[in-house]
């Protein structure tokens, strides 16, 4: 149940700012900035080494971000929350991963960015902006966040669950980078498009069900 002594605020704000974000990034991508091109070539230079245990761990980790595995996870949780009849919160993760996903299948092929041309430590295949991994992870692990905030009463919980939440799909984006599967700036493109259509959907959510909830809660309409 929603908490109507600290009501969770709209996102319309913020998710306006991600989107213009976003689309700068895209844009610097689609020219091979210069800037773009310096930050990868930091970044790689920061992140990357052949440190055995790294390779393992990686690839170990980056199979949590395979398309396969953010489907079954999504799947998973769509059918919780319907177990637990919260049936808006399972429309609301639905709409966003398929939203999120679905968009960055059509970016890519407008895009059509070359993976970078060193060895990879695993198999991929496909264009490389954005990220596929950094977009599925951010925006389910996004859900995961909103509905921590919206359903977990226990401040302690929500604190450890979010905190979760975040390192996932570092993590994940981390691993595509490390395993020369893609730049840096498709995996910070990822995120950012993640992120964008989570707030997005949180807006929807907001001003169509949780308002609704708050103002029958506050006049004892239900």
């Amino acid at each position: 149940m929603i908490n109507t002594k600290n009501p969770p605020k709209d996102a319309l704000v913020p998710a306006s700012l991600f989107t213009i974000i976003y689309v700068i990034w895209v844009l610097l991508v689609s020219v091979n900035s210069t800037f773009i091109q310096k930050f990868d070539q930091t970044v790689i230079s920061i992140i990357c080494n052949r440190n055995p245990a790294n390779i393992a761990f990686a690839k170990t980790f980056t199979n949590l971000g395979n398309t396969s595995t953010v489907v079954i996870e999504t799947i998973i949780l769509f059918l919780v929350l319907l177990l637990f009849k919260q049936f808006t919160y399972a429309w609301f993760t639905a709409g966003v991963m398929i939203c999120a996903n679905g968009f960055n299948w059509i970016l890519k092929h407008v895009v059509q960015r070359a993976r970078p041309s060193v060895h990879h430590l695993v198999y991929a295949d496909g264009y490389s902006f954005p990220s596929g991994h950094s977009v599925g992870s951010a925006a389910l692990f996004g859900i995961l966040i909103v509905l921590t905030i919206l359903l977990v009463k226990s401040k302690a919980w929500k604190t450890i669950l979010i905190t979760i939440w975040v390192l996932f799909p570092l993590l994940i984006g981390y691993t595509r980078i490390f395993l020369h599967v893609h730049y840096p700036s498709d995996v910070v493109g990822g995120w950012l498009e993640g992120i964008t259509f989570v707030l997005i959907g949180y807006s929807f959510l907001y001003h169509f069900y949780i308002e609704t909830e708050i103002f029958n809660k506050e006049h004892n309409l239900q």
